[in-house]
């Protein structure tokens, strides 16, 4: 990667092609159904996770591929939060409140940033991968593959039982799990969503048990709202 200005440019460049003709939508999954349900008159529940309205807003998306491409270093906390800013003007509070948080680890002599698993961008993630052991991995593309598949059906009853939507958006995993790929529709954009889950079941803290959890949440909630089930999202034949 290197530390030079000449190295650090051409990370910024390579990170500038990633978003050469991305369009940032107005709204992301969550947004879209809020709106709709607002529009009815029904407030939907927020988890105590919930960022910024649209992750997939312009002054996110930049940084993220910044991240992505050279590692947190290249981007800094202070960068990171002045993204959510811009995102995310409603939320000083919650934005505070996450810069308190790091300046306490600071003076502790701890960079929470650093220690993030996503701190070494998308080099890590894939050394993550390279360095799963077999079965821990095959268990973790299968656990991420069928909970896609339950959350599908959930999003499918929901349409006749809008109940549902409400015990999905209030869990911690609707923000970690369910807006950042647990969403993942047919052909590549699918397959990239469940990679992506698979990273964060094999490195981050916690997540996998919590993946765990909220898949046997929504089976009970799948259970209870039983309506014939449409075609799976993703194809699991290629899963060990």
């Amino acid at each position: 990667m290197g530390d030079s200005d000449d190295a650090f440019e051409s990370r910024n460049e390579a990170a500038a092609r990633m978003l050469t003709n991305r369009r940032s939508p107005r709204r992301d999954f969550d947004g879209i159904l809020r709106s709709h349900a607002a529009a009815a008159g029904v407030e939907l529940p927020r988890s105590p996770a919930h960022p910024a309205p649209n992750i997939f807003h312009r002054a996110l998306v930049e940084p993220g591929a910044q991240m992505m491409v050279g590692g947190a270093a290249d981007i800094g906390f202070e960068g990171l939060m002045e993204a959510w800013e811009h995102a995310g003007p409603d939320h000083a509070e919650t934005i505070e409140r996450v810069r308190a948080a790091h300046r306490d680890a600071a003076l502790s002599g701890i960079d929470l940033l650093a220690e993030s698993p996503f701190a070494k961008g998308l080099p890590g993630l894939l050394r993550a991968i390279e360095e799963a052991d077999d079965r821990l991995l095959c268990a973790a593309v299968r656990a991420c593959t069928k909970a896609s598949g339950t959350l599908a059906v959930l999003l499918q009853q929901a349409v006749h039982a809008p109940g549902i939507l409400t015990h999905l958006m209030s869990d911690v995993m609707w923000d970690e799990w369910v807006r950042v790929g647990g969403v993942a529709p047919d052909g590549v954009a699918g397959e990239a969503a469940i990679a992506m889950s698979t990273v964060q079941y094999l490195i981050v803290p916690g997540w996998a048990e919590n993946l765990e959890r909220y898949r046997a949440f929504m089976d009970t909630h799948s259970a209870a709202h039983s309506i014939p089930r449409g075609p799976r999202v993703v194809s699991t034949s290629h899963v060990p």
